[in-house]
C-alpha cells in the first residue's frame, strides 16, 4: 500500500496538458466506489482505458490518500506518486492500455472535491462533487484535463435509504445487504471536471419533458421550501428554447437539480446533474427579484449543457468565453421564453455596470488572455472576463444580426459536438452563420483593454436637425477605438407624451455622421446606446442633460432609465458632471423611481459619491 505524504503543489500547467493532450487520445472509465453512512473515508476501484502514442512515461492526476493496488496492462507495478501525479512507467505503456487502481480516499469538508455535509437540523448526511477546474482527480485517478475527454462508467454500493445520482440514468438499483447497489448507463464523452456524485436521504421531484427526465432535489429539512411549480416551469420553457435555437435536441438524456449546502460557488453545469447553491431554496416569501436571479441562473447553467459540456473549450484560457455566453444566453432565454421579461433591465444595472467599473480600473485588461497553469484559471475572473465578455457578445450579435449568430452557433454545434474548441474556431464558426469576417473586431474587442465614450454632435435649425454625429473617445493610456453597432434613440415631447425614434448607426473612428437624421424632428434627449446594445460609456449632450433633469421620471422604458443612471454616474466620474447636482438628481427623482434595482443603483452610487466626489 503506497500512502501520499507531499507538499508538491496540485497543479496542472497548460504546457503539460499540451504534452499529455498529444499522446492520449480517449478515455473509458468504469469506476466502482463503496459509501457507508458516518465513514470518513471511501474505497474506489477505477479503470482506465486509453490510446496512447510516443514514448515516455504519462503521468495520471490523483489526489488521494492511499493507493493499494496498481496494475497496468494486467502487471502490478508499484507505485510512482507524489500525492497528486501517479506515474505510468513508459516500458509498461502500449498502443492501447488499461490501467487499474484500486484505493481509499477521505472525504472533502472545503466546498470543493466529493464533499461531505451533515446536517445540523436533523443529523443526516450529504454527499456532492464540485470539481471545476482542476479537482475531479480528487475523487478516482484520470487525465484531468479538458481535452482529453472520456465516457464514465459508475458503480455506487451506499446505504439502502439513500439517493445516488450521476451524470447519466441508473441502469438498475439492486439489493447488497443494508445497502443498495447502483449501476449506471454509460455517459456520453465529456471532459473530467464536469463528472458529477451527489449521494444522499435527499428529498427529490421528478416530472417528464418529452424525451428528457427532469428532476429536482434538496436536503429532506428543506423539502418544504422547494417551489417545485416554478423550478420545473423554468427548466421546462429554458430546454424547448435552447433546443430550438441551436437546432440540437438536449444532448444528455436527463437533466438533474440539486440544491446542495456549503457550496463555494452559485451553481455549476455538471453534465445532466446541475448543482445549484441551496440559497436558492428561499426559506422566506422571495422577491421579484430574488425570482429572477434564480431565474437566470438555472438557464446560465443549462446554456452550459451546450456550450461548455458538449463542445468544451480546449483549455483553461477560453473559460471567460464559456461563462460570457452562458450570462448572454440566459439573459435572452430570459426575455424570450419566460415571464421574467425584464432581463436586460437587470444585465444593464448588474452584469453591465459591473463590467464598466472593472474596466476604469489600473487593473484592467484584455478579455481574452493566456492562463499558464489551473491555478491561474480564476484569477482574472473578473467584472471584464466575466461581465465585459458578455456585454461584448451582446454587441456582437449587434453587428453580426440574430439570424447570423444564431446559424453560426448552429454550425458550431454540429462540427464540434462532443469535442473541444478554441476562441478561433468559435468565431469562426459565426463567420460561417453570418458571412462577417471577425479577425480585426476579434482583435480589437478582445485583446485591447478599457472601453470608449460615446456621444453625440448635432445642430437644429428651428425644429429640425440639420447635422447629426456620433463621437467615439478613447483613454489616453489605451487609445483604442473599435467599431461599435448601435441604435439612436431621440425622445421627443409632444403635447405632454413623450415618443421615442430609433435609428440605427455605426462608429468605427473618431465621428460618424447619421445621414438618416436630418430632418426629423429636434428631439429633447438622445441617447446613443439605446435598447443597450453597445459596450461604451454615454456622454450626454447639455441639451439632453437639462431634458433628463426635468423628465426622467417621464420616460417609461425602464432600460433607458437604468443607461441613463449609469451614464450620470459615469460623467460624474469622467468629471463631466458635478457631484452635487448627481446628488440633487438623485434627491429629486430616485423617490419617483418605480424599478426596485434601479433604485439601488442611484443611492449606491449617491453613496460613493459622497465618500469620493463632493467638496
Amino acid at each position: 500500500m503506497t500512502t501520499a505524504t507531499t507538499d508538491v503543489r496540485d497543479n496542472l500547467t497548460q504546457a503539460d496538458a499540451e504534452a499529455r493532450a498529444a499522446r492520449v487520445r480517449y478515455c473509458d472509465y468504469t469506476l466502482d466506489l463503496q459509501l457507508a453512512r458516518g465513514a470518513e473515508t471511501y474505497r474506489g476501484d477505477a479503470m482506465l482505458r486509453f490510446d496512447a502514442t510516443g514514448s515516455g512515461d504519462i503521468f495520471l492526476d490523483f489526489r488521494g490518500k492511499t493507493i493499494e493496488v496498481l496494475e497496468v496492462n494486467g502487471s502490478k507495478v508499484e507505485p510512482r506518486w507524489d500525492g497528486f501525479r501517479l506515474w505510468l512507467p513508459g516500458e509498461a505503456i502500449a498502443a492501447s492500455n488499461t490501467v487499474r487502481v484500486v484505493y481509499e480516499n477521505d472525504y472533502d469538508h472545503e466546498g470543493d472535491g466529493f464533499h461531505q455535509f451533515k446536517d445540523p437540523e436533523d443529523g443526516e448526511e450529504y454527499l456532492y462533487s464540485n470539481f471545476e477546474p482542476y479537482e475531479s482527480h480528487r475523487l478516482f485517478p484520470q487525465f484531468d484535463q479538458p481535452d482529453i475527454k472520456g465516457t464514465y462508467t459508475l458503480t455506487v454500493t451506499a446505504p439502502g435509504e439513500w439517493v445516488v445520482l450521476h451524470n447519466s440514468r441508473a441502469a438498475s438499483v439492486t439489493e447488497a445487504g443494508s445497502s443498495k447497489r447502483w449501476e449506471f448507463e454509460q455517459t456520453k464523452p465529456f471532459s473530467t471536471y464536469l463528472f458529477a456524485l451527489v449521494v444522499g436521504p435527499y428529498h427529490e421531484a421528478r416530472e417528464r419533458h418529452g424525451e428528457v427526465e427532469i428532476g429536482l432535489f434538496c436536503r429532506k429539512s428543506l423539502a418544504k421550501h422547494l417551489d417545485t411549480g416554478e423550478l420545473f416551469e423554468l427548466t421546462r420553457q429554458g430546454l424547448d428554447f435552447f433546443a430550438s435555437f441551436f437546432d440540437f435536441p438536449y444532448p444528455f438524456g436527463k437533466y438533474d437539480q440539486v440544491f446542495v449546502p456549503e457550496f463555494n460557488a452559485g451553481a455549476m453545469e455538471n453534465v445532466g446533474l446541475v448543482t445549484h447553491n441551496e440559497y436558492m431554496v428561499f426559506r422566506d416569501p422571495p422577491t421579484e427579484n430574488q425570482r429572477r436571479g434564480r431565474a437566470e441562473t438555472l438557464l446560465h447553467e443549462m446554456a452550459h449543457m451546450w456550450f461548455g459540456d458538449l463542445v468544451t473549450m480546449r483549455w483553461w484560457n477560453d473559460l471567460w468565453l464559456n461563462e460570457s455566453f452562458a450570462t448572454y444566453m440566459s439573459y435572452l432565454c430570459l426575455e424570450k421564453a419566460t415571464r421574467f421579461t425584464t432581463g436586460w433591465q437587470d444585465f444593464a444595472a448588474s452584469i453591465k455596470n459591473w463590467a464598466y467599473r472593472q474596466d476604469q480600473l489600473v487593473t484592467t485588461h484584455p478579455i481574452a488572455g493566456q492562463v499558464a497553469d489551473t491555478d491561474q484559471t480564476f484569477l482574472n475572473f473578473d467584472g471584464i472576463t466575466y461581465g465585459k465578455g458578455a456585454s461584448v457578445l451582446k454587441q456582437l450579435v449587434a453587428a453580426i444580426g440574430m439570424d447570423g449568430f444564431r446559424e453560426g452557433m448552429r454550425h458550431y454545434f454540429r462540427t464540434y459536438a462532443y469535442g473541444n474548441a478554441t476562441l478561433a474556431q468559435f468565431l469562426q464558426a459565426l463567420e460561417q452563420g453570418s458571412g462577417r469576417p471577425l479577425g480585426e473586431w476579434s482583435r480589437l474587442w478582445l485583446e485591447t483593454p478599457s472601453l470608449n465614450t460615446i456621444g453625440t454632435r448635432w445642430e437644429a435649425d428651428g425644429e429640425r436637425i440639420t447635422s447629426f454625429a456620433l463621437t467615439q473617445a478613447a483613454p489616453a493610456d489605451y487609445p483604442t477605438l473599435r467599431p461599435h453597432t448601435l441604435e439612436v434613440g431621440l425622445v421627443r415631447d409632444e403635447g405632454g407624451a413623450l415618443s421615442v425614434t430609433v435609428l440605427p448607426a455605426t462608429i468605427d473612428g473618431g465621428e460618424a455622421e447619421v445621414a438618416a437624421a436630418r430632418g426629423l424632428p429636434a428631439p429633447g434627449l438622445v441617447f446613443p446606446n439605446y435598447n443597450d446594445h453597445g459596450y461604451a460609456k454615454v456622454a450626454l449632450d447639455p441639451a439632453s442633460l437639462d431634458f433628463v433633469r426635468g423628465n426622467l421620471e417621464r420616460i417609461d422604458d425602464a432600460l433607458l432609465r437604468a443607461q441613463l443612471w449609469s451614464s450620470l454616474w459615469n460623467m460624474v466620474r469622467d468629471q463631466q458632471l458635478k457631484s452635487p447636482d448627481f446628488l440633487e438628481l438623485v434627491r429629486a427623482k430616485v423617490p419617483l423611481e418605480p424599478t426596485a434595482e434601479l433604485i439601488e443603483a442611484a443611492t449606491n452610487n449617491a453613496i460613493a459619491a459622497i465618500g469620493r466626489y463632493v467638496p
